[in-house]
């Protein structure tokens, strides 16, 4: 009986470790989340909004501890990759195959950047 009980209190605590650190890294996550949203608004009004209509979409990539936005021009097609924290450009895709590149990998279809760009928009 004796070892029942603690068995059950061992678990318990274990179980309230667990999701007492999760909730925690769940909050940064949020906040880093946010963070990076703001910075994607300023970078987007600064860079694009009164020049070209666009849609954007931001992410913080943990693995990487990076700021990215991903801006879409609907009226050209293009699909840029910034890093926000460096002002940078990553990544480009333009319909007429001029542009094709994410970081110093090549392609040659849109598809082949989505799937370039996918690790950086959802790590």
């Amino acid at each position: 009986m004796k070892l029942v009980q603690n068995f059950i209190l061992l678990f318990s605590l274990v179980v309230l470790f667990i999701f007492t650190g999760c909730g925690d890294n769940n909050k940064a996550d949020d906040q880093l989340q946010a963070n990076c949203g703001k910075s994607s608004e300023a970078f987007f009004k600064k860079s694009y909004d009164a020049i070209y209509s666009g849609f954007y979409a931001s992410h913080h990539n943990k693995k990487r501890n990076t700021c990215y936005m991903l801006f879409y021009n609907p009226v050209t097609k293009r699909k840029i990759l910034y890093d926000v924290d460096k002002a940078n450009l990553r990544g480009m895709f333009s319909p007429d195959g001029i542009y094709c590149f994410v970081y110093e990998k090549k392609c040659k279809t849109e598809n082949e950047w989505d799937k370039l760009v996918q690790p950086y928009m959802e790590e």
